[in-house]
């Protein structure tokens, strides 16, 4: 593992691109995702449950930026209760919406950072 093949899949993720090509979108539509890379063909999605850990990861990192935000908030005497109940209902809905399409692309580049694909999982059609 270098850092430059750790910069490069960094690089992929932020744009939501292929983790194996670069090229190819991950993404179809606001929340869909190709089923293959539209440029080298990979499949994304590994194996069944693939994106599980994704999904747990937005979760996370979704709760603890509204907590580091709410708190203060909450300690704060001056700030009025309504925005404060508005923001705490809205926020666990919103943040995770949000983040799902880069945590779903950061997901894959850290997997291919630790099991780099192989040509045998790459398809080409006949």
């Amino acid at each position: 593992m270098t850092w430059k093949r750790a910069r490069v899949l960094f690089f992929r993720a932020l744009l939501l691109r292929c983790p194996v090509c670069g090229e190819g979108k991950l993404y179809c539509g606001l929340f869909k995702t190709y089923e293959r890379c539209p440029a080298c063909n990979f499949e994304y999605e590994r194996e069944p449950g693939y994106y599980t850990g994704a999904m747990a990861v937005n979760l996370v990192l979704s709760e603890l930026l509204i907590t580091a935000i709410t708190l203060p908030l909450a300690v704060n005497t001056s700030v009025p209760f309504i925005p404060l109940l508005i923001w705490g209902m809205t926020m666990p809905i919103i943040f995770p919406l949000i983040f799902y399409r880069h945590t779903k692309s950061f997901w894959m580049a850290f997997d291919h950072l630790l099991h780099p694909v192989t040509n045998e999982r790459v398809f080409f059609p006949e």
